[in-house]
């Protein structure tokens, strides 16, 4: 099943990511390059239950990154916690 998210929040100094799920959870992430992800970009990628490594597509920047995945299905609540803020 291929999920789809928008990022929403990016915590540059750690290198995480939280996008937006279509479902309306989040799914948190973290960069594994200096790749240049922005607040807007539309996400997808394959699975919203393992973590770890896993490629996502970028579809606003036409780019592909290797990600790694610490959570899924997260509140908003959650987040600042998530994102090591």
């Amino acid at each position: 099943m291929t999920l789809k998210g928008t990022v929403r929040y990016i915590n540059h100094q750690r290198g995480m990511v939280a996008a937006l799920t279509e479902e309306g959870s989040y799914s948190v992430f973290e960069l594994l390059g200096g790749d240049a992800i922005e607040i807007g970009d539309s996400l997808s990628w394959q699975n919203d239950t393992s973590l770890g490594s896993e490629t996502i597509n970028n579809h606003t920047q036409s780019e592909r990154y290797e990600v790694y995945f610490q959570n899924h299905h997260i509140l908003e609540s959650q987040l600042r916690r998530q994102l090591l803020v």
